[in-house]
């Protein structure tokens, strides 16, 4: 048994090591990808927000693979479906790259859905402990990638290579967990029970709530991600330059997130951390609307967001009174918010092209994360989902 939970840390791992790097080495890269296939405003829009689109519909179908294919199995599918997407997307023109990212954002959206209820029910009593790792691992190769997609296409001479580099880790993530199956038969049953859990989650203020928290942070996280680069370029900053500091914004926190994030478990008022930790993001927001200020916006976005995704992913993991609820939690939320986040994505930009101006977009980010921050309050107090 502790050799297959050896292995099940060390799939877990590895798979986050390639959740985000596909789909985080593509901000950096679209204005040379827009040069090279001639994409116009909306089509950069597209691309863009279709990544988190596609993480909120494709979190809806978490439930069912758990269900049809046992928590296990249904990783080796999403994991097969991600390898072949990032070999193959970037051939075709934009069609193809829109396309297989989209494909990439499905696999990844069910992947994000099953790994907290694979920790719920392997580490019962370590969630925090291994939240706190994959979730780390999350925010290093998404930074990892962000920072090193624009030296690393002029190195290789083209973004489409690039962006294929992931294709190792993704590789060794899928032989791995084909390394698990069987499924263990307990995964099986948790992951049958799920169909029986989906019962009025809805009407829990907890959920939305949890809905609230989970989809504003990513609304930020990912508006950063891909229009970061090009508002700096436009004021002024260099390509490289852009894409260091988004790589700052994405790495600076991680030691901190790490600390807090492992510890969550002993802390008694969650509500008052996700409300402080949002205050975090809420300064480096406003401060990036100053020119001059963007080093220090980065840290602070930084520091904030590396701490409120961990957290958020916690309290998902422990909202339910019962494990075998924590997968249709973990879908409504991640499915709802990560849909909220691409709508907000897309008007980020939207904004920017109406108004000709990055503020009112950044306003937008402030006022968000205002209400980020209250509603922490109920989604990390001491009511849990019934």
């Amino acid at each position: 048994m502790k050799t297959r939970n050896f292995l099940v840390v060390a799939a877990i791992l590895v798979c986050s090591l390639v959740l985000r790097p596909p789909l985080a080495a593509v901000g950096p890269l679209l204005p040379e990808i827009s040069e090279v296939l001639g994409l116009n405003a909306l089509n950069q829009g597209v691309l863009s927000a279709i990544p988190v689109l596609t993480f909120g519909l494709g979190a809806f179908v978490g439930p069912w693979f758990a269900r049809r294919l046992g928590l296990e199995r249904a990783m080796v599918y999403m994991l097969a479906a991600l390898v072949l997407s990032i070999a193959l997307r970037g051939w075709f023109g934009f069609a193809s790259l829109l396309i297989g990212t989209a494909i990439a954002g499905l696999a990844i959206a069910v992947a994000n859905v099953l790994i907290p209820s694979v920790v719920r029910e392997r580490f019962p009593k370590s969630v925090a402990k291994v939240t706190a790792a994959y979730t780390s691992v999350l925010a290093i190769s998404a930074s990892f990638a962000a920072a090193t997609a624009v030296p690393t296409s002029a190195w290789v001479g083209d973004w489409n290579l690039a962006l294929m580099i992931w294709l190792v880790p993704g590789l060794l993530a899928l032989l791995l967990w084909l390394r698990l199956q069987p499924v263990h038969r307990d995964t099986e049953v948790v992951a049958s029970a799920g169909s029986q859990a989906r019962v009025s989650i809805t009407k829990s203020p907890v959920t939305w709530a949890l809905f609230v928290f989970f989809g504003i942070q990513s609304l930020g996280f990912y508006a950063i991600l891909a229009w970061l680069p090009t508002l700096l370029i436009q004021r002024g900053f260099g390509a490289d330059a852009a894409g260091g500091l988004l790589g700052l914004a994405t790495i600076v926190g991680v030691p901190t997130g790490l600390l807090l994030s492992a510890n969550f478990g002993r802390v008694k008022r969650l509500d008052w951390a996700g409300f402080l930790i949002s205050c975090v993001t809420l300064c480096g927001f406003s401060l990036l609307l100053i020119p001059g200020l963007e080093t220090l916006a980065a840290i602070l976005i930084g520091l904030g967001q590396a701490s409120s995704f961990p957290l958020s992913l916690t309290l998902i993991s422990t909202s339910a009174r019962e494990a075998t609820r924590t997968t249709s939690v973990s879908a409504f939320v991640q499915g709802g918010g990560y849909l909220l986040s691409a709508i907000g994505t897309f008007a980020f930009s939207s904004i920017r092209e109406i108004t000709g101006s990055w503020s009112a977009s950044l306003w937008l980010l402030v006022c968000l994360t205002v209400i980020q921050a209250c509603s922490s309050f109920v989604a990390g107090g001491k009511r849990k989902i019934e």
